[in-house]
């Protein structure tokens, strides 16, 4: 039966970064099960999966991630002088390297996450103190949680091998599978994060995002309109579109000031805001009913005049009608009717 081990010493994260280059876990704990099942690479679907927390990898936000290189216990003992032949001690596997960057932050039941997207694949060298991967394409980093999944595809020959990193006390960050003759499968999670040295091309650093604007819809009694307004939080450019029952949406349409509505039916209207230089802001809405027309201001007739006020498209009272006017009649027998002029 082979042996299957895990071994942990006390030792805490750190990390260090240079131009391009990404080192995390630095501490002394060992584990024969990440980043690969290390004493199974003579089985075909042996499979390890971390995940690094978006705060262990701020710095290469935006940027893509072009290789990967894992540690053996080996090359830490080298560091310290000390005869120590824990080095890559299998042969011929082929490991293939996923990433997915998610919203978990670890494991929480021994079951894998599925959805990784292969990146580039390799044949690690008996004798090599590391396991290095030059990806395929570059990997496009947005900042999330990075799942790193390293999985035996193509099984080699038997050997013991440890790899180095970091123990975690507050999560779960590791996931490992593997079967054999003897066990038929095993599976576990543990609290371990190999140290690993991400190389990227650095990205753009993101924009500011522009300030988010307000926006409202205001009617007035009598006025068979309702009147959408969009005000800015900083200099920029106002962009609207709306829908009406049906759910289908206008274009987007540069806004210039107020928006009226006079149509029966259900709105919903969505705005943001673009400032030089800087990403869209979040999307503000809002909804609101043009009630049917009563039909009384088709209705005047003879019936005296009780009043009439005007209002602009804003739905801002005026003294008299000047420019595009909402026109509001009261008559004397407490019928309204609503017209639009334009002075």
């Amino acid at each position: 039966m082979k042996k299957f081990f895990t071994l942990f010493a006390v030792a805490g994260l750190a990390f260090a970064a240079q131009a391009n280059v990404l080192t995390i876990g630095e501490g002394l704990s060992y584990t024969s099960t990440s980043p690969i099942c290390g004493v199974m690479a003579d089985t075909e679907g042996t499979m390890s999966q971390t995940i690094y927390p978006a705060s262990m990898l701020s710095e290469m936000q935006g940027g893509k991630i072009t290789g990967v290189t894992f540690y053996t216990l080996a090359d830490y003992f080298n560091g310290y002088d000390q005869d120590e032949e824990d080095y890559i001690n299998f042969e011929d596997a082929t490991v293939q390297l996923s990433f997915l960057e998610t919203d978990e932050m670890g494991f929480t039941e021994v079951i894998a996450m599925v959805g990784a997207t292969p990146v580039a694949t390799t044949v690690p060298e008996y004798g090599e103190m590391t396991m290095s991967f030059v990806l395929d394409e570059p990997f496009e980093y947005t900042g999330k949680n990075l799942l790193v999944e390293c999985k035996v595809i193509e099984a080699g020959y038997w050997g013991m091998t440890y790899f180095y990193g970091s123990s975690v006390e507050t999560y779960n960050c590791t996931y490992y599978w593997f079967d054999d003759e003897d066990y038929e499968y095993h599976q576990g999670i543990n609290s371990f994060v190999p140290k690993t040295t991400f190389t990227y091309e650095e990205g753009q650093a993101p924009l500011e995002q522009t300030e988010a604007p307000s926006i409202s819809a205001d009617t007035h009694q009598g006025v068979h309109a309702y009147f959408v307004t969009i005000t800015p939080s900083e200099e920029s450019d106002l962009y609207y579109r709306y829908s009406k029952e049906n759910g289908e949406w206008s274009d987007w349409m540069l806004y210039d000031d107020v928006i009226p509505f006079e149509e029966d039916g259900y709105y919903q209207v969505e705005a943001y805001a673009l400032a030089n230089g800087k990403s869209e802001s979040l999307h503000v809405a809002c909804s609101f009913t043009v009630t049917p027309r009563t039909g009384l201001d088709e209705l005047n007739g003879d019936k005296a005049v009780a009043g009439v006020r005007y209002f602009n498209v804003a739905g801002q009272e005026m003294k008299e009608a000047n420019g595009m006017t909402i026109v509001v009649t009261t008559y004397t027998d407490g019928t309204v009717s609503t017209a639009k002029v334009m002075k």
